[in-house]
Parts: structure tokens; sequence; C-alpha cells
């Protein structure tokens, strides 16, 4: 049980789930998520169609948060990593509140569109229904929502990109680096020659 949370916690696993979900959030945005008709003294009988963008930018505006949210958790530090984890499940709870809203009331979302479109507030008595696209929305940011309480649960295990720049630990500051140095106290070949010796004298 434990191997599968830190499976399903893990740096990669997160970042697939949030940028995944997210571009399809905004792929969705040029789709139509509702269609229908209103009829209006100033329009008459109008057939309406309704996308996502236009229906509900909160949506995609929560999308583009959520990616650059999911970036600055894999990249940053443990405390910008928690506030980033948060900020990417607030964005999906908020966007699918939007895209929940589309989705109970199509023909208030058209009818607002409608109105816009003549330049009035307010809303015009509209038919409509819902597209296949706004529910693949609502899955999208349900499942950013699933990444963003994946970097909130397991990012404290994840290493920023300036993991590779930190100190060495204890007990690693006197070993050499790599090998093929010279140990403590010897002298290389280099600094003898640099005196006029000849390193190869001893040989």
């Amino acid at each position: 049980m434990t191997n599968m949370t830190d499976r399903t916690t893990s740096k990669r696993t997160v970042l697939v789930l949030v940028l995944v979900s997210a571009s399809v959030v905004l792929v969705s945005g040029s789709r139509e998520w509702v269609s229908g008709s209103v009829d209006d003294v100033a329009l008459g009988a109008t057939a309406l169609h309704g996308r996502g963008s236009d229906l509900a930018p909160g949506a995609l505006a929560a999308a583009l948060v959520g990616l650059a949210s999911a970036v600055a958790a894999a990249t940053s530090g443990r405390v910008v990593r928690i506030v980033a984890a948060c900020a990417a499940l607030l964005a999906a709870v908020l966007g699918a509140t939007v895209v929940i809203s589309v989705l109970a009331d199509p023909g208030g979302a058209l009818g607002k569109l409608a109105a816009a479109g003549t330049g009035r507030s307010g809303t015009l008595a509209a038919h409509a229904r819902v597209g296949g696209w706004a529910w693949v929305a609502l899955a999208a940011m349900l499942v950013m929502g699933v990444g963003g309480l994946g970097a909130l649960v397991g990012g404290r295990r994840w290493r920023g990109l300036s993991g590779a720049y930190d100190a060495p630990v204890s007990g690693e500051a006197h070993q050499p680096s790599s090998a093929g140095e010279p140990a403590p106290g010897q002298e290389s070949a280099w600094d003898r020659l640099s005196r006029g010796e000849d390193p190869t004298a001893e040989q």
C-alpha cells in the first residue's frame, strides 16, 4: 500500500496528471460546450453555439494556474512546493466549480452569452443542451485536483532542481570528489613540475 502511495504521489506522476489534464482543459476552451437556440425580438429565432472560452473563461484561467503551480512545485524548495501544491489543488476546485455551473444551467450560460452579443446585460431565455467537451473539461479538472493533492501529500519527498548543488553531507567533505585526485597530503605531478622538478625522476 505504501509503495502504491509513493508511486501515485511521485514527482513524475503528479507532473503528468497536472500537465496533461490542464492541457486538456485549455484545448476544450476552443471546442463547443453548449449548443441551443434563443427566441428574442432583436435576434429572432437564432441557433447559438457556446465555446468553453466564452462560457467558462475562469476554468481556462484555473488550468493555467495549475500548469504554473505544477512547474513551481517540481523545481522549487520545500516551502514553495507546498504553496504551489495548494495553489494547484485550489485552482482545480475553482475550475471544476465553474464547469459545474455551466453543466447545471446550460440555458442560463448560453442566454448570458446571447445577451452579451446584443450588448445587453443580464440573460435571455434559451433552450440549450450540453456537449461532450464540457464533461471532458470537468473530468480533466478532477484529475488536476488529484495531481494537486498528490503534490501536497508527496511533495515533501521531492527534490528540486537545486538538489545537485547542495552542500555535501557530513563525512563527505574530505573525500576525493572523483577517482584519480591525489589523497590529502600528496602533491600532484603538476605542482612538482611548476617548481621545476621532474615528476618522473623517481619512477
